[in-house]
C-alpha cells in the first residue's frame, strides 16, 4: 500500500499542472477546509465471492468549475489552449458588465471539468474527479441572445405556473433555503465540449425547481435582480449548471451535491439555494477582493461518491488525501 501511494506521489510531484497559469485541482486541495470536505468516511459491510469483512467507503471530489465573468470571452481558462480556441471562435457581446444597474446584474457563465482531477484523485477508491477535457463544456456566449432574453424558457411549465403568483414563489423559495438541495438529478452524459445552440428555439421541459431559496431560477439567461451581486452569482451559476445538464447535456448532476466558493475568497460548502445568510457566515462574500471593481467568481461543485472495497483501502485513502496535499501546499 505505502508503495502505490509513494509511487503516486512521485507522479504527482513531477507533473507541471502545480505551477498551471490557470485554476487546477490544486486551487481545491489548497482551500483551508479541503479535508473537511472531502469528508472521509468507512463503516463495516461485507464483501462477496469470497465472503470477506470489508469497509463501505464514502467521500466527496471537487468535480466541475462553474466561473461566473463579467465580459463574453472573459474567463479564468483562458490560457487553457482548447478553452482559448473556444473564447477567440464566439463573436457575443450580450449581456455585457453591468453591476448593480438598479439592482440588475448581468453575466456570463462557464462550466469546465476540474483540470487534472482525475489524474489526481484516481487512486481514491471509489474513483476520482473528471476526465480532463481542456475545454469548456458549457458556455453562455454558445447560447447567442437566448442568454440575453431567456425566450426559449418562456413557455416551461412551471414557470407559467408560478407567474401567475410571484409572491407564493418566494415563500416557496423561502422554505427551500433552509436545507437547499433543490436540485433535480440527471442521468450521466457524454463528456464533451462546449458548442453553439443559438438555433435551439425551446428548452426541453426542466425537472428543476423555479422557486428557489437565492431567487427565481426561470428563465434561464444572464440577467438578474437581486440584492447584491454575490447572490446574482450564484443564481446565474445555477442557471448555467441546470443548462448544462438539460440543455447542452454535458454536465452529469448529482443528487447529493454541495458547492464552495474558490474565487474571491474559498468558503466552506454549502448546498444549493441555501440561505444567503448562513452562506455568508460560511465565508461565501466579497472580503477576498483587495480592491478596485467587483469582478468575477469561481465555484467548484462536490459530487459523492460511494463504494465497498477491503479494509487496506480505507486507510491508503487517507495516506493518498495527506499526499495530495502535500504535492500541491504552497502552490
Amino acid at each position: 500500500m505505502h508503495v502505490r501511494v509513494a509511487l503516486w506521489g512521485s507522479l504527482l510531484s513531477s507533473r507541471v499542472f502545480a505551477s498551471a497559469a490557470f485554476p487546477t485541482i490544486c486551487d481545491v486541495v489548497n482551500t483551508p477546509t479541503f479535508q473537511f470536505e472531502v469528508n472521509l468516511q468507512s463503516t463495516p459491510a461485507t464483501c462477496e465471492f469470497p465472503a470477506r469483512p470489508c469497509s463501505q467507503i464514502s467521500y466527496y471530489v471537487p468535480h466541475y468549475f462553474v466561473e461566473v465573468v463579467n465580459n463574453p470571452r472573459e474567463s479564468f481558462f483562458s490560457k487553457i489552449p482548447g478553452v482559448a480556441l473556444q473564447l477567440t471562435l464566439n463573436t457575443a457581446i450580450a449581456p455585457f458588465a453591468a453591476e448593480d444597474d438598479n439592482e440588475s446584474y448581468s453575466f456570463h457563465a462557464h462550466v469546465i471539468h476540474i483540470p487534472f482531477s482525475q489524474e489526481a484523485l484516481a487512486p481514491m477508491p471509489c474513483g476520482g474527479g473528471a476526465p480532463d477535457l481542456f475545454c469548456l463544456s458549457v458556455m453562455s456566449e454558445h447560447l447567442g441572445t437566448h442568454w440575453s432574453t431567456g425566450a426559449p424558457d418562456m413557455w416551461q411549465p412551471k414557470l407559467l405556473a408560478w407567474s401567475l403568483s410571484p409572491k407564493a414563489c418566494l415563500v416557496k423559495g423561502a422554505l427551500t433555503s433552509i436545507t437547499g438541495d433543490w436540485t433535480a438529478k440527471q442521468a450521466s452524459v457524454p463528456q464533451l465540449c462546449s458548442v453553439s445552440l443559438e438555433w435551439l428555439p425551446k428548452y426541453p421541459p426542466s425537472l428543476q425547481a423555479i422557486c428557489t431559496g437565492w431567487g427565481i431560477h426561470f428563465p434561464r439567461s444572464g440577467t438578474v435582480t437581486s440584492s447584491d451581486q454575490t447572490t446574482a452569482s450564484l443564481i446565474v451559476a445555477s442557471r448555467i449548471k441546470s443548462l448544462g445538464a438539460e440543455v447542452f447535456q454535458s454536465l452529469a448532476i448529482e443528487q447529493d451535491e454541495k458547492w464552495q466558493m474558490i474565487y474571491p475568497q474559498t468558503s466552506s460548502s454549502f448546498r444549493e439555494g441555501q440561505n444567503i445568510a448562513y452562506l455568508r457566515v460560511k465565508g461565501v462574500n466579497e472580503l477576498g477582493r483587495i480592491g478596485g471593481k467587483f469582478r468575477n467568481y469561481l465555484y467548484v461543485i462536490w459530487q459523492k461518491r460511494t463504494c465497498i472495497r477491503d479494509l487496506p483501502f480505507v486507510a491508503e485513502a487517507h495516506a493518498w488525501l495527506a499526499t495530495l496535499q502535500s504535492a500541491c501546499k504552497g502552490l
